[in-house]
């Protein structure tokens, strides 16, 4: 199985934000594409572990009724190319009176949970991180208004049959400027290869100017990128 064959069919989120970008899927064979290469088209280790694992917390977040993106190398797989990744990344938000049945559930899907310390670490730092057999899985609140604008442009997918909240192409992008390590740079590239001038470049320049200062190299970097990748696909002068 590869993770392409996934995903069945993309929604906009309800309701559509009216700045998201276009998601430009076709179906080739029964798989969705969006006509990036497949660069991978293997499970990482531990597949059938971060299958599972993915199942149960998607399961858990969506009868709770949490407000959730899919963050990270899954999300950017579903957006770009196909490329090993064997941990989850999440964005939520959740009262803070809720939060110990959500990990009690959790903890009884398979999840292994330090109560305790996972409720104070997410309640306190914002960030903490469970298990499910060899799979981490880091569960991280909207801390930064940027997130929050990332929960605000989340698209919907249909994946292994459970509706998922996927972050938007922009809101990934977002989050890896402001991460900036070696694998975010190259998912970057990998996001604005795959959407062309159909990204949303303005909501990403306005996230940035609130984040950093003139003179951070990430500006720098990410407009080096930017017409990078106008050069290879110069935009399209019809876009019905």
């Amino acid at each position: 199985m590869i993770y392409s064959t996934w995903f069945a069919q993309w929604y906009p989120a309800e309701p559509t934000p009216t700045n998201v970008a276009d998601v430009r899927w076709r179906r080739v064979s029964g798989i969705v594409s969006n006509c990036v290469p497949t660069a991978d088209d293997s499970l990482p280790p531990g597949g059938q572990a971060l299958r599972q694992a993915f199942e149960a917390l998607v399961t858990t977040l969506n009868e709770r009724g949490i407000r959730y993106a899919i963050i990270g190398g899954l999300a950017v797989i579903q957006h770009a190319r196909v490329r090993t990744t064997d941990d989850i990344d999440v964005l939520l938000t959740i009262p803070q009176v809720a939060v110990p049945a959500f990990f009690e559930a959790l903890k009884n899907r398979g999840f292994r949970i330090d109560l305790l310390k996972n409720i104070q670490e997410f309640c306190e730092d914002g960030l903490t991180t469970i298990e499910y057999a060899d799979v981490m899985v880091d569960l991280m609140q909207p801390v930064l208004p940027a997130y929050a604008h990332v929960l605000d442009r989340v698209i919907y997918a249909d994946i292994l049959g459970h509706r998922v909240r996927i972050s938007s192409a922009e809101g990934l992008v977002v989050m890896k400027l402001i991460s900036m390590r070696g694998q975010d740079e190259s998912d970057v590239q990998d996001l604005l290869t795959a959407y062309g001038d159909s990204l949303d470049l303005d909501f990403i320049r306005a996230e940035l100017e609130t984040l950093t200062n003139p003179g951070d190299s990430r500006r720098a970097k990410f407009e080096e990128w930017v017409k990078a990748s106008i050069e290879r696909h110069p935009p399209r002068t019809d876009k019905s």
